[in-house]
C-alpha cells in the first residue's frame, strides 16, 4: 500500500450513502472498483473516489441503465457528457410532464369526492355553472345496440386520452331526461358522453367534438346510487320545477362523483344530475 489515504469499504460505504453491498456489486460488474485491494481481498477506497461514486449515482437517478453507466465511463469526454445529459434533461423533462399530470388527476379525484362527501343527496339545489368546455362524443340514438354505444363510448375514452383531457375527470353523460322520465324505461341511457376539459387549448376550438356547457342557473341533484338510477331522481326536478314555476331543460348533464373507481359498492355511488333552467 502507498501513501495515500485509504479508507475500508464500510468506512467508505458510510461516507458516500451507499450500502457495502451495492459497492461489492458495482465492483464484480466492474462499474466502480475500490483503489486498492489488500492480500485478503479487503476493498479500500481513496477519497478521490468520492466524486466518482456521486457520479455514478447520479447517472443512475436519472435512468441510466448499469450498462449505460458502465459504457460512459470507459468513454467519457467532455462532449459525451454533454450529449448524455443533454438527452436526459429531455426525458426527465418528459417524465416530469407525465408526474405533474398524475398529480392533477389525483387532485381533482380528491376535490370532486370531497364534495360529494359534502353534499346531501336527493334533494334539490340550484346553483349557477360558468361558461364550460367539454368534448362530447358523437350522438347516440335511443335505439342504438349495446355494440354501438360501446363503440362511441370507446371513441371518446380514445380521444380524451389522445388530447390528455382526462385528468382526473369523470366521464359525464348528457341523456334526454325528459323522454326517460315520460317513458316506461326502467334505465337512464345517454345521447352523448362527455368529458369537462379545465385548458382547452385555442387549436381544439373548431374541432367538431369540442362544445360549451352554457352558463347559467341550474337545477342540481346528487343522485345516490348507480348512475344508471338516476331516473330515480328526475322527479325532484319536475317537482322542484312545477313549485316555483320554472321550464327545465331537455337535456341533464349527469357526472359521476363517486363512482367504481373510487367506490366498490354500486348503492354508494354519487352522480351529480344538473339541468339548467329559466324562469316562466
Amino acid at each position: 500500500m502507498n501513501n495515500k489515504c485509504y479508507i475500508t469499504i464500510s468506512e467508505f460505504a458510510n461516507l458516500v450513502g451507499i450500502s457495502r453491498q451495492t459497492l461489492i456489486f458495482y465492483d464484480t460488474k466492474k462499474i466502480f472498483s475500490p483503489s486498492y485491494k489488500d492480500e485478503n481481498g479487503y476493498r479500500h477506497y481513496d477519497l478521490h473516489q468520492i466524486d466518482h461514486i456521486v457520479t455514478i449515482q447520479a447517472l443512475k437517478s436519472i435512468g441510466l441503465s448499469l450498462k449505460e453507466i458502465k459504457s460512459y465511463i470507459e468513454t467519457r469526454n467532455a462532449s459525451e457528457t454533454y450529449s448524455l445529459f443533454h438527452n436526459q434533461i429531455k426525458k426527465l423533462t418528459l417524465s416530469r410532464e407525465t408526474l405533474d399530470h398524475t398529480i392533477r388527476m389525483m387532485n381533482n379525484k380528491c376535490n370532486v369526492i370531497d364534495k360529494a362527501m359534502r353534499i346531501n343527496t336527493n334533494m334539490v339545489y340550484v346553483e349557477y355553472h360558468p361558461k364550460t368546455y367539454i368534448i362530447r362524443s358523437k350522438e347516440i340514438p335511443a335505439d342504438a345496440s349495446a355494440n354501438i354505444q360501446y363503440e362511441v363510448l370507446s371513441e371518446h375514452l380514445k380521444y380524451r386520452r389522445k388530447h390528455n383531457f382526462h385528468c382526473g375527470r369523470e366521464l359525464g353523460g348528457i341523456a334526454p331526461w325528459k323522454k326517460i322520465y315520460n317513458s316506461d324505461t326502467k334505465s337512464t341511457y345517454y345521447s352523448r358522453y362527455y368529458t369537462i376539459v379545465d385548458d382547452l387549448n385555442s387549436s381544439y376550438l373548431d374541432e367538431k367534438y369540442i362544445d360549451i356547457k352554457m352558463p347559467g342557473n341550474y337545477l342540481v341533484v346528487y343522485h345516490k346510487g348507480s348512475y344508471i338510477e338516476t331516473y330515480n331522481s328526475y322527479h325532484l326536478f319536475v317537482e322542484y320545477a312545477k313549485i316555483h314555476n320554472l321550464k327545465l331543460s331537455d337535456f341533464s348533464y349527469e357526472e359521476s362523483l363517486i363512482d367504481e373507481v373510487s367506490e366498490a359498492n354500486p348503492d354508494n355511488y354519487i352522480t351529480q344530475v344538473s339541468i339548467m333552467f329559466e324562469k316562466l
